[in-house]
């Protein structure tokens, strides 16, 4: 098992020497780290070359001109020959056991099903700040195997692109990262994987994920539409196939498909499915998606009795209470919203809709207000939104 380390650089002067060192002193060594430069304008190349002298392992590849981070991370894997891929952002810092940790993982799979083979593994994360201070960690990541997959990530993406390692075959077989996509590519190329392998995952936190100003200035507008791009390559039918292919309840399988019709703006389509399930006024994903569809349709009495429904089976739910929130300020409730606003912004103080909310002076537009359309994660991210 021969494996190559690929980062793209772009101006990473201030971290990229404590990235590349992290790779260096792994406990099972790289036999390559390919370091694709995207045309910096700083110091970030002079400090390849002077890491290349120390470190012969190093390959770097200089791009004239910048083409994104998904053409270099292409570029990367076309120049070498190693069987493993393990993919690592300019900014980011693997843990000394990561290689170690995802290879002794995988061969254990792939050596213990012989129905099954996974040709990608990652771990658990965690958030640093731009001074390598802690934030939070990402938990969320799951193992899946070949059936169930597709349906699982076509949910949301699990997988953080720095320490991913893939096979280099199945990679080109599926054409790497799709340079048309600004937002997005890393899930879209899971999503390609998954339709006939399984998603390896190892329960430790092994990959420090940077936070600053440079990653934080993400469009989330822009983030849905290439998701909507994306998911709109798989045929309802085919959606729904690896939905149900889940070993899950029925009503859980026809929630989350569900959820991915309206996310396809397939409203009417949506309700239609809901409608189809026994009345169940105990399960929150389904009265929160039913809140949805009475928002989206602006019959705010319906979508509030919903949403007050799911705060009663789960008082933290913090989507709903930004979207009950809303509707008072919107009825003329003003003290009553802003204490579910309050409620929501102290169980996720960087919860961007609520703030937003909270800023807002009466009278209260719904072309102003900002609703949630997807539950929270249990931690969020904080992005700049536009």
């Amino acid at each position: 098992m021969t494996i190559a380390a690929v980062v793209p650089t772009y101006n990473s002067e201030l971290y990229i020497e404590q990235t590349i060192l992290s790779l260096c002193n792994q406990t099972l060594s790289f036999d390559q780290i390919i370091i694709v430069d995207d045309g910096s304008k700083d110091d970030t190349v002079e400090i390849l070359k002077e890491m290349k002298e120390k470190f012969p392992i190093i390959k770097l590849i200089q791009m004239s001109n910048n083409s994104g981070a998904a053409n270099a991370r292409n570029i990367g894997v076309e120049n070498t020959e190693c069987e493993w891929i393990l993919f690592m952002d300019s900014d980011d810092i693997a843990h000394p056991s990561l290689l170690e940790e995802l290879t002794s993982h995988l061969e254990y799979l792939n050596s213990n099903n012989e129905e099954e083979i996974y040709n990608l593994v990652h771990s658990n994360s965690r958030h640093i700040n731009e001074d390598g201070i802690f934030i939070d960690e990402l938990l969320y990541g799951q193992e899946y195997n070949s059936k169930e997959a597709f349906g699982y990530l076509l949910l949301r993406n699990t997988i953080t692109t720095s320490g991913v390692l893939i096979n280099r075959d199945e990679f080109q077989k599926h054409g790497g990262f799709q340079k048309q996509y600004l937002y997005s590519e890393d899930w879209d190329l899971w999503l390609r994987l998954a339709e006939n392998s399984g998603i390896a995952h190892v329960k430790k936190t092994l990959v420090d994920i940077r936070r600053h100003s440079k990653n934080l200035s993400r469009n989330i507008r822009n983030m849905l539409d290439y998701e909507r791009k994306i998911l709109e390559n798989y045929s309802y039918d085919k959606i729904k196939t690896a939905i149900f292919k889940r070993s899950l309840p029925k009503l859980r399988n026809t929630c989350d498909y569900v959820a991915l019709l309206y996310r396809l703006d397939q409203w009417d389509l949506g309700f239609h499915h809901l409608l189809s399930l026994e009345e169940n006024e105990t399960d929150a994903q389904l009265l929160f998606l039913k809140g949805l569809y009475f928002l989206k349709k602006e019959r705010l009495n319906e979508a509030e009795k919903s949403f007050k429904n799911v705060i009663y089976i789960d008082p933290n739910d913090g989507a709903s209470l930004n979207n009950l929130g809303v509707i008072k300020l919107l009825q003329g409730y003003e003290d009553v919203g802003h204490k579910f606003l309050d409620k929501s912004i102290a169980l996720y103080p960087n919860y961007m809709d609520a703030n937003h909310n909270l800023k807002l002076n009466s009278p209260y537009s719904i072309k102003d207000v900002k609703f949630t359309w997807r539950r929270l994660r249990s931690k969020l991210i904080s992005y700049v939104s536009h």
